[in-house]
């Protein structure tokens, strides 16, 4: 059940007092995600791929300056069911896809014909690469950065958490003490790093701070 109620747990930076906003990262990551069971054919899929649009400054000038989805996504294609020694043919597949996006603050709402047309320019650079997908509707959900808030309150709708960019991000990563005494930070974005092992990492630093 999606809900968009606020846990008491909320910490977000948007909702922290305005003397300790600063002790948050400020910047994100945002996506849209399809998640399909599909047929997929014509291109030799690992478990991860990325297709790569013809002008990709163009894209984050889309993203950052003008505040609108990109007219040539970078597309990120995950096939759950495949490790990256399976280039079997397979029947229907778990498969995810997923674009860069706006922040929900910098844009009211994403409309339905700025979807459309990103989901249009998405699959049609699969197809151009030779990724051939059985899309059916009722197989697919797309999930938007307004819609992760809803689901992950207090994350402002950025599925990955905060971004952290440059040959020092490695380094500049928070640990688990927070400048807050009492809050402490797990997960991808905090210290060792993101992934499912880094994040459960992160987790037993925090247990043991």
């Amino acid at each position: 059940m999606r809900t968009s109620k606020r846990s008491p747990l909320d910490c977000s930076a948007t909702r922290l007092r305005a003397p300790h906003r600063s002790a948050r990262a400020v910047h994100h990551r945002y996506r849209l995600t399809w998640n399909l069971v599909a047929e997929t054919s014509g291109f030799p899929l690992l478990r991860h791929n990325v297709f790569f649009g013809n002008d990709y400054a163009a894209e984050f000038d889309d993203i950052f300056a003008r505040k609108r989805l990109p007219a040539n996504p970078t597309v990120y294609f995950c096939a759950q069911d495949r490790d990256d020694n399976d280039k079997a043919n397979l029947a229907t597949e778990r498969l995810l896809c997923l674009v860069n996006a706006p922040s929900i603050g910098g844009i009211s709402e994403i409309s339905a014909k700025d979807l459309a047309a990103c989901e249009r320019q998405t699959f049609d650079l699969l197809e151009r690469c030779g990724l051939h997908i059985k899309r059916s509707p009722p197989m697919s959900v797309l999930t938007t950065p307004r819609e992760f808030e809803q689901l992950f309150p207090a994350t402002n709708g950025a599925l990955y958490g905060a971004a952290n960019h440059g040959w020092q991000a490695s380094f500049s990563r928070p640990g688990a003490r927070s400048k807050l005494p009492g809050l402490y930070l797990a997960g991808g974005s905090v210290h060792p790093g993101p992934g499912v092992p880094m994040a459960a990492l992160s987790g037993q630093f925090t247990a043991a701070s």
